[in-house]
């Protein structure tokens, strides 16, 4: 029995630190530019192992969650590699399947002013889901194309043991639409989401959190993370509407933030939390990986976390309960930086 499964693609991704770039806006969205053509001098480069799922596996099992990991890797140096950090942190590999006719996929991510752009590359899989043992939980994540032929299987499983699943949807799920997705949805405990993602799926609201939560909500979750960047985060349950800003520290890179603030989230769910109180170990945890390079470096053990939350007395859910207190959250949202 497990207290997790992560389930999703896993890969090696290098960083890349670059000076020479400039972001503009460009009709409300940001662009790079760079000169085409040119060298382009490399500050600093790193590798390391990531993915959504395998960041979710290790922190996980970081914060004292028995875990173990489904994905499909290759017999090369980056399947190698994945295996060999999964088994160093204490995730089970037991669900791990080999695919011999395709490589490990691979990342380069270019960082640059503490945000990054990633370059996704992803193998063909033939994705089918091994047996699983009874888990407390499923986190659900990115997939590449293929990625429905497990939905089936999937949902027996959770019905069968009554499963809760966390579901974060990856690239190719979240093109796919609602519709491919529906099944997953339905049996959804939290799902997890950014603001743009939301906005595909439901339609744009003037980035209205409440009203986006609630036409995420009527696709069939018990409860939405709303995550907005660096303007903060929102839970919508039953239990109420609550806001959570952004880890008031600094930022070096921040590739894998929404993996640890949901990961944590849910370890906090797992361990009997509320909402309210849940929704706070998200940002404490992303707050941590963010000062780090890549998505694993800075993810906390439960002490540590709970350690650092101890100590921020003041940083605190505000909860959204009338039109007054969400206009106040809007408010300063709104003067906050994108």
């Amino acid at each position: 029995m497990f207290d997790i499964i992560s389930i999703g693609d896993a890969t090696i991704d290098t960083f890349l630190f670059i000076k020479d770039i400039e972001i503009v806006n460009i009709k409300g969205d940001k662009k790079a530019i760079l000169n085409w053509g040119d060298k382009l001098p490399v500050e600093k480069m790193y590798r390391t192992v990531a993915g959504n799922a395998a960041n979710n596996a290790v922190g996980s099992s970081r914060l004292g969650l028995k875990t173990a990991f489904y994905t499909v890797l290759a017999h090369d140096v980056g399947g190698r590699e994945i295996i060999h950090k999964m088994k160093k942190e204490g995730v089970s590999d037991r669900f791990i399947v080999i695919d011999d006719e395709h490589g490990t996929n691979a990342s380069t991510v270019i960082s640059f002013d503490g945000e990054r752009t990633i370059l996704v590359y992803h193998e063909h899989r033939k994705y089918k889901l091994p047996p699983l043992v009874h888990s407390s939980w499923v986190y659900l994540t990115s997939l590449g194309n293929g990625f429905e032929k497990i939905y089936k299987d999937l949902a027996k499983y959770i019905d069968k043991y009554n499963v809760s699943l966390g579901f974060n949807p990856g690239t190719f799920q979240l093109r796919a639409g609602v519709k491919k997705n529906l099944s997953m949805l339905e049996r959804t405990d939290l799902l997890s989401v950014n603001v743009e993602e939301a906005q595909g799926w439901v339609g744009d609201c003037g980035r209205d959190p409440e009203e986006l939560c609630r036409k995420l909500m009527k696709l069939g979750p018990k409860a939405i993370a709303l995550t907005d960047g660096r303007k903060g985060a929102y839970s919508y349950s039953k239990e109420g509407f609550y806001y959570v800003p952004e880890y008031p520290g600094p930022r070096l890179e921040a590739t894998g933030a929404g993996d640890s603030f949901t990961t944590a989230y849910i370890a906090a769910l797992f361990y009997g939390m509320p909402h309210k109180e849940a929704i706070l170990w998200g940002p404490i945890n992303a707050g941590s990986v963010v000062q780090q390079v890549g998505p694993q470096a800075g993810l906390l053990k439960r002490h540590e976390l709970e350690s650092l939350l101890k100590k921020m007395k003041d940083f605190k859910v505000i909860a959204i309960t009338d039109a007054q207190s969400k206009k106040e959250v809007l408010e300063m949202v709104k003067n906050k930086k994108d």
